[in-house]
């Protein structure tokens, strides 16, 4: 019987088949495993270099913190302790607080004006408070218009009756997005833009983000909105002379202490902190008691000798005359003067229930800068000189308004008449404080606005990018 041989040939490449097969199930599971070793590892890269970059901005974001709370102990040291002989003391003092470094980060608190940047916080008081402003002030700013000009009146007064060219909540009603128009004060420069024919480069100019600095892309032409002339200086529109942060309010007097309310004051209190004598104290108080709408400005109209108690009136050929009764009231001196306005109030006004005068800051003179002083239109071309020379001559600046009688044209009814315009110091501060992890570059910027008319200093407001 013969045996069959198995051929092992026949055999082999089905073997070969499943080797080849077992070789490409180990390659494609390497494969496999390289990638998932690779997406692992980017993964965890990727998350590394997320908390990485999470740790930078959150170090970079308090030294931004930083940076503002350096500028508040700087507030609060120059509100307590003045410099008597110079108002722009509180101006360096914020400068010298402007940086620092530790760690790897550092902030810097800077803000840009028309010739320059400066260290430091900017003072809201150098611009004009565009809830204070009347309509000739408005008509005085570029591309501004008879409409626009009655809008922005319309949106801070609190009647619903729109202006000759203005606009109230019917035409905001109407639109294909509606809204209504605030009727007090502008909370900030921003709300500007949604009065009706507001447009934002009139508010912004370059400064598209309001933060009052230069940033690059704000100063590279056309490469990158907003459009720009590149000439390496901030032009910020209407935002360059306006400000909605300016804020009234008693504040601390230049002697370091609350200022006194002379409707609540003793004639103690203001021979202590006036220096004046008994008779004259009287006649302040008096002159207050008997008078709700008098103002600080009327004692700068009218000599306290006609304001005293005691006085009868009579008219006589349609003239007032002030018949004295009693002791003599003597006339306060330049010094006294000063004194009652540096140190008193009538009132709170931070307390009053016209919103309106809360949110009405005055005018720094010692800060202002040269062309916003042109858009007052109370103050004429001779005074504004005047007073622009006088303050080039004071290194300490003005340090009482009766400083401003010094120039030829201001008298004691004029100066009356800008007491309610001007100031010497300031309570609202702008704050651009910028904070910088240095490992990375990494910035993070805190804009906040700061009153100190009250202590602790109150942060109204506060922004991050």
């Amino acid at each position: 019987m013969r045996r069959r041989r198995l051929s092992i040939s026949a055999h082999r490449p089905r073997f070969g088949r499943r080797r080849g097969f077992a070789t490409f199930l180990v390659l494609w599971a390497l494969a496999v495993a390289a990638l998932t070793l690779v997406a692992v590892q980017t993964s965890a890269l990727e998350q590394s270099n997320g908390g990485r970059m999470t740790v930078a901005r959150t170090k970079a974001y308090w030294a931004a913190r930083a940076g503002v709370e350096s500028q508040i102990a700087a507030l609060t040291f120059a509100t307590l302790q003045p410099d008597p002989g110079s108002a722009l003391a509180v101006m360096s003092d914020l400068e010298g607080a402007a940086s620092g470094e530790w760690a790897g980060v550092r902030f810097e608190v800077a803000h840009d004006t028309p010739t320059a940047r400066r260290a430091g916080a900017a003072d809201a008081h150098a611009k004009l408070s565009v809830n204070a402003m009347s309509k000739n002030d408005l008509m005085l700013l570029p591309d501004m218009d008879d409409a626009i000009a009655d809008a922005i009146l319309d949106w801070i007064d609190t009647d619903d009756e729109p202006r000759e060219f203005g606009a109230e909540i019917g035409q905001y009603t109407g639109l294909a997005h509606p809204y209504t128009p605030r009727d007090a004060p502008m909370r900030s420069l921003r709300e500007l833009e949604l009065v009706s024919g507001v447009r934002p480069e009139y508010v912004r100019g370059e400064d598209w983000n309001l933060n009052g600095l230069l940033d690059a892309n704000e100063d590279d032409g056309v490469a990158s909105p907003p459009d720009d002339n590149a000439d390496g200086k901030l032009d910020a529109g209407w935002s360059e002379h306006l400000t909605a942060s300016s804020t009234s309010g008693p504040g601390w007097a230049a002697s370091g202490r609350m200022r006194l309310d002379l409707t609540g004051a003793t004639e103690s209190d203001l021979m202590q902190r006036l220096n004046v004598d008994q008779l004259q104290a009287q006649a302040i108080l008096t002159a207050v008691q008997n008078d709700s709408s008098l103002s600080l400005a009327d004692f700068i109209r009218t000599d306290l000798s006609q304001l005293a108690s005691g006085q009868t009136d009579t008219v006589l050929g349609g003239v007032r005359l002030l018949t004295p009764r009693g002791p003599a009231v003597q006339s306060l001196s330049r010094e006294q003067l000063g004194a009652l306005l540096d140190e008193c109030t009538i009132g709170d006004p931070l307390a009053a229930p016209d919103a309106l005068s809360v949110r009405v800051g005055k005018l720094n003179i010692n800060t202002v800068d040269d062309r916003t002083l042109e858009y007052v239109s109370g103050i004429t071309p001779a005074i504004r000189d005047g007073l622009l020379i006088e303050r080039q001559s004071r290194s300490g600046g003005f340090v009482s308004l009766v400083d401003l009688m010094d120039v030829p044209s201001i008298s004691n009814a004029v100066l009356a008449d800008l007491y309610e315009v001007l100031d010497v110091r300031s309570h609202g501060f702008v704050v651009t404080s910028r904070g910088v992890d240095e490992g990375t570059g990494i910035t993070v910027e805190i804009v906040t606005i700061i009153d100190r008319s009250r202590l602790p200093v109150e942060v109204q407001s506060v922004i991050i990018r």
